[in-house]
This record gives C-alpha cells, structure tokens and sequence, in this order.
C-alpha cells in the first residue's frame, strides 16, 4: 500500500505551476499571431483589391469609348473600415519583435551546432 507521501508526492505533481502556465499560453498566442501575419492573408486582400483596380480600369475606358456618361463614384470602392485598434496593433508589434528573436535565436544556435560539427 502506498505511503502518505506518495500521495502528497502525487499530488504536488499535480499541481499546476503559474509561470510555466503563463509561458505556454504567450508562446501559443505567438504563434497564432506568427501564423496569422505570416499566412499571406494581407497579401491575398492587397491583389484582389488589385484586381478589382484593373476591372474597373477596363470599365472606364470602356465607357470612354462608348461615349458614356461618367460618374466617378461608380468606379471607385467603398472605403473599408479599418478595424485594428490599439490591441491589436500592440499584439502585431509583439509578434513581429518575437518573431526577430526567434529568428535571430535560432540563427545562433545553428551557428553555435554548425561550429561543432565543422570542428571534427
């Protein structure tokens, strides 16, 4: 039969510890924040803006040659609401600068294992 202090042992094993906690939830929120600004999603909405650009180009001077009536307002987007606040723009921040040091850590240490191996 198990002893008390096994079961205190148990127990404190058990037990969960607040700074590694905390660190597992930064570094999952940054690599969602990584994942998110590093999937192409910007870039994908700045080309089909881009494309929406060019048709409505190809409209107008379409319409030039029709010798239609001209309204600039049909050819211009509704302007977007911009939705990023002061949150957001700091949780970017953060992962961009955690991103350089992840990047530049990670350059050291395969610096530091290159310099191993080349030494034999």
């Amino acid at each position: 039969m198990p002893s008390l202090t096994s079961y205190q042992h148990i127990y404190q094993m058990k037990k969960t510890n607040p700074p590694k906690l905390i660190m597992l939830v930064i570094i999952l929120v940054f690599i969602c924040a990584y994942y998110i600004s590093n999937s192409g999603y910007y870039e994908y909405e700045l080309k089909q803006k881009t494309l929406l650009t060019n048709e409505k180009i190809k409209e107008f001077e379409q319409d030039v040659k029709n010798n239609q009536n001209i309204d600039i307002k049909t050819y211009l987007d509704p302007e977007d609401t911009n939705y990023s606040n002061k949150l957001t723009n700091v949780i970017y921040q953060l992962s961009d600068k955690g991103n350089h040091l992840m990047r530049s850590g990670m350059k050291a240490i395969f610096k530091k294992l290159s310099a191993l191996i080349d030494d034999d």
